[in-house]
């Protein structure tokens, strides 16, 4: 029989044993990393059955060329989307780890949106609304004609001349449209100024730079193709009339602190900085969409605050373009009261895409009520068809984002909302951050 003393001795060691055999806590980022390659390795996968899908690559070669090898069927990318996000909702992340929660936030959502892809190059058809939030996490709000049409009888009495209200703004527009032979310098002054300005409020990767091209026959205005390196090709379409607005919106949305400067921080503070793979990927059909277009469309009205634009516009834009003078403030009343039919266009998107209208009754619409100029609607339909619920990223993604700077600064002075706008591009895309559902 044992005596008392070394009972107690033997119960001692027995849970010391115990402890010291008791597994390690895993950090939830180590758990996350290897379920973040397997995304990134089917979002490659998806790209091969989509060409519009993946953005932006500057991951291992090897696993885009596996991606290729393998080709995996749509079935099989789906339901390892699927199985994938529920793995990673599985992964404990403390309630008081911000920065963790958005890192499972964007790899769930985006595993989601990337099943909702698939399904869709699989045959499924979707609403308008349900592609939208399927894919973006969010759905545009609708408007009865009624707001519209009083919008437009604001709009009615601020432009000149006689006739429809489209055709006056059309020729009203003519004024600040510059020659194709001045595209590239306007737009090379608008980005110089906008990176002038957003390198005095916010800090950039060393050696960030970008390429400009000039080209055609794309149905979209711009695009911003990262590199990677904080390197990016920024391409401007010139098959339709730019106007000297261009400098400035394009300049803020492709460049500065748009595109170019959210991707060169996402890729320093998460891929460089913390080794989180799946920022080595930019997938276009995604819920990222809907805060890279809404910054990207906001960012002018931060860089350019109240008369900021129209002094920048008479002061360097015009003598650039040739354009000795221009109605310059009477415009931006206009632009201010046409800001509040922006939803108009996604209307006719909505409508036309669900089948409700055909395309002589979306143009119709497009002209009377969302103003679009006859030079821009065959590019509308041609964007549209092929991005399609895209579009609301634009618009929506605006006001989230203007939402978001709005919370953070509640004054809205303009220093206050550098430092808001700054906040945001400084965490990961994550749809939490627009309070998604």
């Amino acid at each position: 029989m044992r005596s008392k003393s070394g009972f107690v001795a033997g119960l001692v060691f027995a849970l010391l044993v115990t402890a010291c055999s008791k597994p390690e806590m895993v950090d939830p980022s180590a758990q996350l990393d290897p379920l973040a390659e397997r995304y990134v390795k089917l979002a490659l996968a998806l790209g091969e059955h989509d060409d519009d899908y993946v953005d932006a690559y500057f991951g291992p070669a090897e696993w885009r060329e596996q991606a290729a090898v393998e080709a995996q069927s749509l079935d099989n990318i789906i339901t390892g989307a699927t199985s994938l996000a529920v793995e990673v909702r599985a992964v404990r992340v403390s309630a008081d780890d911000f920065l963790l929660q958005l890192r499972q936030n964007f790899l769930a959502s985006h595993l989601d949106s990337l099943a909702a892809v698939a399904s869709m190059r699989n045959g499924t058809a979707l609403s308008f609304d349900e592609e939208s939030r399927r894919i973006y996490g969010f759905v545009a709000p609708t408007f009865p004609v009624e707001h519209y049409d009083a919008v437009l009888a604001e709009i009615d009495v601020l432009v000149p001349g006689d006739g429809p209200l489209h055709e006056r703004l059309y020729n009203f527009d003519l004024q600040f449209r510059i020659s194709p032979e001045s595209n590239e310098a306007v737009i090379r002054a608008g980005m110089a100024e906008c990176r002038a300005r957003t390198l005095q409020r916010m800090d950039l990767p060393e050696g960030e730079a970008f390429v400009l091209e000039m080209v055609t026959g794309n149905p979209w205005g711009a695009y911003n193709w990262f590199q990677g390196g904080a390197q990016g090709l920024i391409q401007v379409e010139t098959s339709r009339p730019l106007s000297v607005f261009s400098a400035t919106s394009l300049g803020c949305h492709e460049g500065y602190p748009g595109h170019h400067t959210y991707s060169s921080l996402l890729e320093q503070n998460y891929l460089l900085d913390r080794g989180w793979i799946e920022f080595s990927l930019f997938p276009l059909f995604s819920p990222q969409g809907i805060i890279f277009e809404g910054s990207g469309d906001y960012a002018e009205k931060v860089a350019f605050p109240g008369a900021n634009r129209t002094a920048f516009m008479r002061d360097v834009i015009l003598p650039i373009a040739g354009i000795d003078e221009a109605e310059l403030e009477l415009r931006a009343e206009i632009s201010a009261a046409k800001h509040k039919i922006r939803y108009a266009g996604i209307e006719a998107a909505r409508n036309y895409l669900d089948g409700v209208w055909d395309r002589e009754q979306t143009e119709d619409w497009l002209i009377n009520y969302a103003l679009t100029s006859p030079d821009n609607i065959d590019s509308w339909f041609g964007f549209t068809d092929r991005y399609r619920a895209y579009r609301i990223n634009y618009i929506l993604g605006q006001d989230l984002v203007e939402t978001f700077v709005r919370s953070e600064n509640p004054d809205g002075d303009n220093g206050g909302d550098w430092q808001a706008l700054a906040k945001l591009l400084s965490y990961p895309p994550a749809p939490m951050l627009m309070n998604a559902e």
